[in-house]
C-alpha cells in the first residue's frame, strides 16, 4: 500500500523515500568500510632496489606487521619502529637501530596491486635516510 506525502508542493511516494534512505545508508556503509579496509591492506613485506643515490644503493626490505611494527633491512636490520595509519596516511616513528631517526615522519601511501608508493607529507631534514628510501617504489613480496 502506497501512501502519498506532500513534499515541497510535489507528491512523493513514501515507499520511494524509504528506498532512497536505504540506498543512501548502504552507500555510506560501503564508503566507511573501504576506508577501514585500506588501513588493513598495508601489512606485508615489500622490496625495492635502489641504484642511486650511492648512499642508498642496494636492495631494501620494508616489513609492516598488522600490529603496527615495522623493520627496515638492507642485508642487516637497520631500523625497528612503530607505524600508525589513518586512511591513506602513515606515520613512522619510535625507531631503534643504526639507521633510526629520533623524529616521526608522515607520508601518504598508495598501493596498486603489489606496488606500494609513499609520498612525503612531513619529515625532519635530519631523517633524510628514511625519506630517501621511501622515495622509491616498493613491490610486495608475498
Amino acid at each position: 500500500m502506497k501512501r502519498m506525502v506532500r513534499h515541497r508542493g510535489a507528491l512523493v511516494a513514501a515507499t520511494r523515500m524509504r528506498q532512497l534512505a536505504v540506498a543512501g545508508s548502504i552507500v555510506a556503509a560501503l564508503a566507511l568500510s573501504s576506508v577501514a579496509l585500506a588501513g588493513g591492506t598495508l601489512a606485508g613485506k615489500y622490496k625495492t632496489t635502489i641504484k642511486s643515490p650511492a648512499q642508498f644503493k642496494g636492495t631494501w626490505i620494508l616489513t609492516l606487521t598488522k600490529r603496527g611494527a615495522y623493520v627496515v633491512d638492507n642485508g642487516q636490520i637497520l631500523i625497528r619502529g612503530r607505524y600508525s595509519t589513518t586512511g591513506s596516511r602513515i606515520t613512522f616513528g619510535h625507531e631503534t637501530g643504526d639507521g633510526a631517526c629520533a623524529k616521526s615522519g608522515t607520508y601518504t601511501w598508495k598501493k596498486t596491486g603489489k606496488t606500494l608508493k609513499f609520498t612525503r607529507v612531513s619529515e625532519s631534514p635530519v631523517c633524510s635516510g628514511r625519506s630517501g628510501v621511501l622515495a622509491h617504489t616498493f613491490t610486495e613480496q608475498r
